[in-house]
């Protein structure tokens, strides 16, 4: 009998996972992440797939996970099953330059009227922060609510901000232009200091003192 192994269970679970969701993906199709961070992303997470895989069982990544699983959980104990629904997945189309393109998300949270988005972090300095914030409003735009919560649980306070102002057709229609062409890239100045695909990227960017926005 071969001995058991949590960590190789987990490990095993995140790589299948990771494998199953970039192999699926078709090539109009786009999820918010996608459309969020910096888009030559996009391309090389097929491209290398083994960087990607890399970057979803880094240990930093799996604890932001295991944390939203944890809140989640703890939200249907709270305030019951009936009203709570976690891991929402939803799709939206839209037309860019007559071309069909799918939007693809999955919500942490749905609570009554809000959208509830969890993201966890070592410091609350500078929360909420710009990409999170856009996120969120593609979210509301994926979903057609209205109201959304920005829960931040760091080490330093849990800390929730409203966000009502969902992202328009426009707004998306430049985001899926941006990953057409591959720019700007990166998005923003601080993508290329966490981005698993840096090593390689000819369009890697130092910025000296730059932290995340």
């Amino acid at each position: 009998m071969s001995e058991f192994k949590l960590v190789d269970i987990i490990y095993r679970h995140r790589i299948e996972e990771t494998v199953k969701r970039i192999d699926k993906k078709l090539d109009n199709e786009f999820y918010i992440t996608d459309l969020v961070y910096c888009p030559l992303k996009y391309k090389y997470q097929k491209l290398y797939k083994e960087l990607t895989i890399a970057s979803a069982i880094n240990p930093t990544t799996l604890l932001g996970e295991f944390a939203h699983h944890g809140i989640e959980k703890m939200l249907i104990e709270i305030l019951g099953p009936d009203s709570v629904k976690t891991e929402v997945e939803t799709e939206k189309s839209i037309e860019v330059e007559g071309i069909l393109y799918i939007i693809r998300g999955r919500v942490d949270a749905l609570i009554g009227d809000y959208i509830v988005e969890i993201k966890t972090s070592k410091s609350d300095a500078s929360i909420p922060q710009n990409h999170h914030i856009l996120q969120t409003r593609l979210y509301l735009w994926l979903t057609g609510y209205r109201k959304a919560l920005l829960l931040y649980v760091t080490a330093n306070r849990i800390a929730e901000f409203v966000i009502d102002k969902p992202a328009t057709d426009g707004e998306v229609s430049d985001l899926v232009r941006g990953i057409i062409v591959g720019a700007p890239a990166p998005r923003y100045s601080w993508e290329c200091r966490y981005c698993p695909y840096s090593v390689l990227c000819p369009d890697k960017r130092i910025f000296v003192g730059v932290t995340e926005a």
